[in-house]
This record gives C-alpha cells, sequence and structure tokens, in this order.
C-alpha cells in the first residue's frame, strides 16, 4: 500500500480537490501505476474527511480512468490516458511592449473564481448539455441570469425578454440586421466605437456623425440632423463614452429621449461601462423611452473579457425577431462561458469581481491624473481609460508609433473619428493592459516626457 497524503487547498468540493492531486501527483510521478492508495477509511482520517468523501474521490478518479477498485484487495492506479499540454497562455504582440490600446479591466480575478465556478459545473446533472447549442432563446437560467444583470442598471423585465448573447458586438450586430435595411443610415457620435465602422460597411449601412462635446452627445446637433431626415436610427453610448469618457447627464438624456419621440426614432443603447461608474446615474434610455429603445450590455468590461456573454433587451413585441436576427448572425452565447458567468453572478463573485475593477481602474485613474497633471486630458470617474488632447506640434500617428518606439501600445485618435470632421487630435490610453501600477505609471511619466519632445527631432532626412 502507498503512504499518499494530498495536499489539499479547501476551495471547492473536498472530492475534485482529492481526485484532481490523483492525476497531478501521476503526472509528475509521485504516484505510480500499480500503486494501491490507502484504504477509504485511513486516508479520511488523516485529512480530517468523511470516508464519504474519499470514497466520493475515489469514485470520480475512476471515471477519469485513473484508478480501478478491486474487491477484497483495495484501489489501484492506472496509467493515465493520453493528457492535454496544460493551457500556457500566449503573449499578445511584441515582447517588451506595454499595450494600453485595449478598453479591458484590470486582471482582479483569482484563480478560486474560476476553479469554484467549474467544479459547480461539474456536479450539474445537465452539464453535458453546455457542449450542444444552445436554444435560439439561449437557456431559461441563463435568460433569468441577464434579467437579474439589467437590474443593476435599473432595468426590470421578464426574463423572456432577455436575449443572451456572445458578448456586446454580437448584440450590436445582431439589432443592426434587425432593424436596418442596406442603405439605410445610422446616427452616430462623432468619436466613437472603431468597430462599428466595418459593422455599417457589413450591413450597407452610412454612418451619419453628430457633435459631442465634453458631457457627450449634443442633443442640438441630433435635433438637426433628425429634422433634415438624415437618419431614423441612433446608436449611442450614454455612460463612459469611448474614447472620450463622457457620461450624459439626465438633461441631454430627456432631450434625446424627447427628440426620438417627436422624430420617430430607434435608439440602440450600448451601456457596457456603466456599472463602472459607482455613483448614482441617470436611467438608461430604455428606461426613459422603452418603446423604441434597444439596450445591449455584457459581463467583458465587469467581470472577465474572456466571458463573451451579453444581454440584448428591445420594445415589447420585438423578441422574437431580436432572437432570429441573432441566429442567423451567429451571435448565440457559448453555454460554457454563460455557465460561469451565472454562478459568479448568483453567487456573489461577481459583486467582489466588480468591486475589485472598479477600485482598481480608481487608483489607476489616481496615477494618471497625478503623472499628467496640468495635461489636457478628460477622464471621468469609473473610466478604464483616458482620452488625452495633443500639443499642436503632434500628429496622433506620428505620437503613437513614437510612443511604440517607446515600448508602449496606444491608440490613436484618429481611428475614432467618424469622418474628418470630428476633433481627433488626441489619444486613448487604457488601464487595464499590465498587472503593475508601477508600469503604468513609468507608461505614463514616458508618455508625459514624449509631449514635450518636439516629433522634428525623430525626423531622419532620406535624400
Amino acid at each position: 500500500m502507498t503512504i499518499w497524503l494530498p495536499q489539499l487547498r479547501r476551495q471547492r468540493p473536498l472530492y475534485l480537490e482529492i481526485a484532481d492531486a490523483i492525476r497531478q501527483d501521476l503526472s509528475v510521478g509521485t504516484l505510480k501505476p500499480g500503486d494501491r492508495l490507502p484504504p477509504q477509511r485511513d486516508l479520511a482520517f488523516r485529512l480530517g474527511v468523511t470516508t464519504g468523501t474519499v470514497t466520493r474521490a475515489y469514485a470520480e478518479a475512476e471515471k477519469m480512468g485513473l484508478l480501478v477498485g478491486e474487491v477484497g484487495r483495495g484501489s489501484f492506479l492506472k496509467a493515465p490516458g493520453p493528457q492535454a499540454q496544460p493551457f500556457v497562455p500566449v503573449a499578445r504582440g511584441t515582447a517588451g511592449i506595454l499595450d494600453l490600446s485595449l478598453a479591458s479591466p484590470p486582471a482582479v480575478q483569482e484563480t478560486g473564481d474560476l476553479d469554484s465556478a467549474l467544479a459547480q459545473i461539474m456536479t450539474s446533472p445537465g452539464r453535458l448539455d453546455l457542449l450542444g447549442y444552445p436554444p435560439p432563446e439561449s437557456f431559461p437560467l441563463h435568460r433569468a441570469m441577464g434579467a437579474q444583470w439589467l437590474s443593476r442598471s435599473g432595468i426590470v423585465v421578464d426574463e423572456q425578454q432577455v436575449v443572451v448573447t456572445a458578448g456586446a458586438q454580437a448584440a450590436i450586430i445582431a439589432t443592426l440586421s434587425f432593424v436596418s435595411q442596406p442603405g439605410d443610415r445610422l446616427f452616430v457620435e462623432g468619436l466613437n466605437y472603431p468597430t462599428i465602422k466595418p459593422i455599417a460597411r457589413q450591413f450597407g449601412i452610412e454612418l451619419v456623425p453628430l457633435e459631442v462635446d465634453a458631457g457627450g452627445l449634443v442633443p442640438q446637433a441630433l435635433e438637426r440632423a433628425a429634422r433634415a431626415g438624415e437618419a431614423r436610427t441612433l446608436y449611442v453610448v450614454p455612460t463612459l463614452q469611448s474614447p472620450t469618457t463622457a457620461t450624459l447627464n439626465l438633461e441631454r438624456r430627456l432631450a434625446i429621449a424627447d427628440i426620438a419621440r417627436r422624430y420617430g426614432l430607434t435608439l440602440i443603447e450600448d451601456d457596457i461601462f456603466r456599472l463602472l461608474d459607482p455613483r448614482l446615474q441617470p436611467p438608461t434610455f430604455y428606461s426613459l423611452a422603452p418603446e423604441r429603445t434597444y439596450h445591449i450590455t455584457s459581463v467583458s468590461k465587469t467581470l472577465a473579457p474572456g466571458l463573451r456573454v451579453g444581454f440584448l433587451v428591445g420594445p415589447a413585441g420585438k423578441t422574437d425577431g431580436l432572437i432570429r436576427h441573432q441566429t442567423i448572425t451567429n451571435g448565440r452565447s457559448v453555454g460554457l462561458a454563460a455557465e460561469v458567468a451565472r454562478h459568479w453572478i448568483e453567487g456573489g463573485t461577481a459583486d467582489r469581481i466588480l468591486a475589485a475593477i472598479i477600485a482598481e481602474n480608481a487608483a489607476r485613474r489616481d496615477i494618471a491624473r497625478d503623472v499628467l497633471r496640468g495635461r489636457d486630458f478628460l477622464c471621468n470617474p469609473g473610466a478604464p481609460f483616458l482620452w488625452l488632447r495633443l500639443p499642436d506640434h503632434w500628429q496622433p500617428g506620428d505620437f503613437v508609433r513614437a510612443a511604440l518606439d517607446c515600448g508602449i501600445k496606444i491608440s490613436s485618435g484618429t481611428a475614432f473619428a467618424i469622418d474628418r470632421r470630428a476633433d481627433d487630435r488626441a489619444i486613448r490610453i487604457c488601464f487595464g493592459g499590465t498587472s503593475s501600477r508601477d508600469d503604468l505609471r513609468k507608461a505614463f511619466h514616458a508618455i508625459g516626457a514624449l509631449l514635450d519632445e518636439d516629433p522634428a527631432e525623430r525626423f531622419t532626412q532620406v535624400a
């Protein structure tokens, strides 16, 4: 009999930890095929657990093909079958480059957060169904999760109205597919989410840019364009708009909702950043004008970007059409990712992760404000990025290339401009591209020094 005592972290069901310890110790040679494991009562006594826990662990290991039980003789280890290599993340971009170009949240999640969710999924009797295609309307529990998540934004709807998508971008595509026809025009903020441009091209939609300022979309600009009949749908990011970080106040929201009613406009409200600002927010457009608003949110910016899970809710009577177009555009959520998100949301893990992301974004915003004091930038509370206006001697593209030479990847303002009339002489710098606040501070110091340089000094004459 082999003398063996696993080290348990006690962060998930103990029978699973014991079974996984058998697998790991077999893989590294601590245990060998043919070894006889300790009797269940003996191991239970030494671990301080019930005999039933060890019995269940051995049964789980047997299902994993790691051991075989022989009546009257005990449990003997088998040679494990072929094993996949452990997952090793692939480094993005060029080695030594600090990527501050993506508006992803800082990595505050802990290994135990994922382990706990996966452990609960492993005990679910219907877990194999997560490997199949979800129903077009998604699984009922996932729609209920969406209704619960939407309630955080003051949106109270029946779960039957919720469409679960593979992230906010999939929801945008499904909504535009549903409400638009080729040749239509779409009102958008003049500085905007860059991917809205290729999405519009794909659907044959022409974008009509509208004026924005530090407070967001200017209602008077929308009214002038609506009165002229330039478009019938508005796509808007009302909270912590990218790239400007602007949040529409209540007065502007009421004005825009009124304009939409008077001119028969449809509103597509992309509110993915709303929950990052812990301050009391104005009502959503869905709350103000539910008869004409399609509200979109997701967990990518608020829990983890790899959880491609979004939630879409539209006016009454439009859910079936949205589901149909989501199916056509292949935007259904992935069952396993949605199930992880559900366990986090229903089990309280989401509250802790969201609070940690908000706190980390605030600390990083403080670093940026400290280092860039006196510079011209926008960064409202809760924002995971800032919008830094450049001095006259710098062009956005030149500055981005110079920053990359310093090992820092950022985004040019031109990427966000819908047309040449937009004030795009700026750069967007995101906070979530590093796990180190010190590295972020060093990057901002390098950017600050670069602002004072003369780009002509970097010019190499070519005859």
